[in-house]
This record gives C-alpha cells, sequence and structure tokens, in this order.
C-alpha cells in the first residue's frame, strides 16, 4: 500500500518537475528570442546610422550657385563707364565650403542682351580670382568670348516668329553666354577660398545679370554611391553590419570570457547525469526492500524509505 503510494508520488512529482523543465524552457527560450532579436535590430540601426554618417561626411554637395552683382563708376564728362564692371561674391566667411582631393568645375553665367553696344564690341574677356579670408590668392583664370552671330535674314525671321512671345513679355531678345574658368579645380588645404573676385575687361559691355556656378566633378566611390544609391546603401550597410557584428562579438567575448560557452554544456552533462541516477536509485529500491524483506533482514511493515531515515 505503502509503496503504491510511493510510486505514485514519484510519479507525480515527476510530472511536475518535467512540466516545471518545459515552462522554464520555453521562459528561457523567450528571454533570449528577445534578446537576441534585440541585440540584432540595434546591430542593424547602428549600421544604417554609421552608412548615413559616413554618407554625408564623404559625399560633396553636388554644386553651389551664387549671384554676381556687377558693380562700376560711372563718367561723369563722357558718356559710359570710367572702370571696368566688377564684383565681389563671398563663397562663405570662416569655415571651409570645398573638400579637401574633391574637383570641381567653375562656370560663370552671363546674360547678355543682344543690343547694337554688345555687337559692336565683339570680342570681351572675363577675369575671376580666387582667394581665401585673408586675402591671399589662391588662383586666377581669364575667359573671352562674344554674342553668337545672326545674320540679317535669321535675325528678321526669328524677330517675326518671336513677335508675339515680345509684345506678350513672355521672352527678351538676349543671350546667355556660358565661361567655364576651371575645369578641374582642387581646394588648397592651407588656403581654403573663400571669396571670388569678378571682372569684365570692357568698359562699353552692357549686362543683364550673372551668376557662377560650382560642380562637383564625382569619380570613384563618390560617383557610385550618387549614382547608383540603393547598391551603394545596400554593399555599405551590409559591410557595416559584418564590421559591428563582429566588434560584439569580440566585445562580449571579452567581457564574459570563453566560460560562458563552455558552462553550459557541462552544466547539462550533470544535469543528465543526477536525472539517471534519480532514476536508477527508484527503480532499484523496491526490488532491494523485497530481497531482504525474504531473507528475514526486514520486517514487510518496513518500507524502503525507512533505510533511509536515522534513528533519533
Amino acid at each position: 500500500m505503502f509503496g503504491l503510494k510511493r510510486i505514485l508520488d514519484e510519479k507525480v512529482d515527476k510530472t511536475v518537475d518535467m512540466a516545471s523543465d518545459v515552462v522554464n524552457g520555453l521562459l528561457d527560450t523567450t528571454y533570449k528570442g528577445g534578446l537576441f532579436s534585440m541585440i540584432i535590430i540595434t546591430i542593424v540601426w547602428v549600421s544604417i546610422f554609421l552608412y548615413i554618417a559616413f554618407y554625408y561626411a564623404y559625399m560633396p554637395s553636388l554644386m553651389f550657385s551664387r549671384p554676381v552683382h556687377m558693380q562700376f563708376k560711372s563718367c561723369y564728362s563722357n558718356k559710359g563707364l570710367c572702370d571696368y564692371p566688377s564684383a565681389h561674391v563671398q563663397l562663405t566667411k570662416n569655415h571651409q565650403l570645398l573638400i579637401i582631393g574633391q574637383k570641381y568645375k567653375i562656370t560663370a553665367y552671363i546674360e547678355l542682351p543682344e543690343s547694337p553696344a554688345n555687337e559692336e564690341i565683339g570680342m570681351f574677356m572675363l577675369c575671376i580670382r580666387l582667394s581665401d579670408k585673408f586675402g591671399y590668392l589662391v588662383s586666377s583664370s581669364c575667359r573671352s568670348s562674344r554674342l553668337r552671330y545672326k545674320s540679317q535674314l535669321y535675325r528678321a525671321v526669328h524677330t517675326l516668329f518671336m513677335a508675339p512671345f515680345y509684345l506678350a513679355g513672355l521672352s527678351t531678345e538676349k543671350q546667355i553666354i556660358q565661361l567655364e574658368m576651371y575645369t578641374d579645380f582642387e581646394e588648397d588645404q592651407l588656403h581654403p577660398v573663400t571669396d571670388i573676385y569678378f571682372e569684365m575687361l570692357n568698359h562699353d559691355i552692357q549686362i543683364y545679370s550673372a551668376k557662377i556656378n560650382i560642380i562637383a566633378n564625382l569619380s570613384g566611390l563618390r560617383y557610385l554611391m550618387f549614382h547608383w544609391p540603393i547598391v551603394s546603401a545596400c554593399l555599405g550597410i551590409g559591410s557595416n553590419l559584418l564590421f559591428v557584428f563582429f566588434v560584439f562579438s569580440m566585445s562580449w567575448r571579452h567581457i564574459y570570457g570563453p566560460e560562458v560557452y563552455r558552462s553550459e554544456p557541462k552544466d547539462l552533462l550533470a544535469r543528465t547525469a543526477i536525472e539517471q541516477l534519480d532514476e536508477f536509485d527508484s527503480e532499484d529500491e523496491p526490488e532491494i526492500s523485497v530481497d531482504l524483506s525474504k531473507k528475514e533482514f526486514l520486517p514487510h511493515s518496513f518500507s524502503s524509505s525507512s533505510l533511509m531515515i536515522p534513528e533519533q
């Protein structure tokens, strides 16, 4: 009777232990899964942030545009200009605008009316000077140009066709002259450019407006990152993922050491051995007590559990 009750109690305890182990295993798996997911999400966002920071630090601004306002002195005795039209354009005050090692194309755009005065001038010269904030001359360049020639027949037909637009104010008789002052300009690290000075070497030229554009000539990695942004982003973020994961793994191993990875198999082996010994003892104890009772070493009323309890 007592042996049957003991067997039932052992079965119940074993079932409860198994259920507890299953619940603990589920909780442990959930905890490890959540922790692993948080680590992966953190690594992904860190990789994306690193790529964005690298993109904005490495990629230059594609274009800078500044208006050019010409100034001159009028002559009081004679009609016209007493000096050349000139202008000063300040790109930046103190900080560096252009990136070291990057090549830039500097282009000037001049809007000229198709007036008889500009036609009579013919060739004219535009010069620019690049200087730093202390006035040091970094570089200078001059380019020549003129209005595009139009014959009398072409002018008459063009005027007749464009007359409605001229009368409505939708178009004017003008030409935009494009002068490429620099093809591959590189910033000087010791003297970064902050100011540009313009000068038109003609007294009689007539100008509507002018502006200057500074365009970055992208090449190499910058060219790929600008023209193929999705492919570059995938490759960059993937590389950052590998790097961040490697750093995280090395940091984890350095902080917790290799014993963390070795302790789990040992604990699992020890638990398995203990469970096997418990099962072996629980199965053999009733047989031992029955054998002893048959040999009249113990009375039949003694249970196997009483052998394990010392007398008080």
